[in-house]
């Protein structure tokens, strides 16, 4: 399912959309509050982790657009 929705247009925003959601909930609950520093190191990996591979998506996308587009 992940690569049917990372294949089209409204797929990729919809990813972006829903990590910008997951970072402000990140920031809101983990960064701006008293939290154990073992959890913290943990899921800002996660949150890394994920935004890197959106961005990676991101870069496939435009550059197969792109590829696509010079044929």
């Amino acid at each position: 399912m992940l690569k049917s929705l990372a294949t089209k247009w409204w797929g990729v925003a919809l990813l972006s959309l829903i990590n910008l959601y997951v970072i402000g909930l990140f920031s809101e609950y983990i960064i701006n509050r008293e939290v154990i520093k073992e959890i913290q190191i943990v899921l800002t990996l996660g949150v890394l982790v994920s935004t890197i591979y959106v961005i990676k998506l991101i870069v496939n996308f435009i550059y197969n657009y792109l590829k696509g587009e010079k044929k």
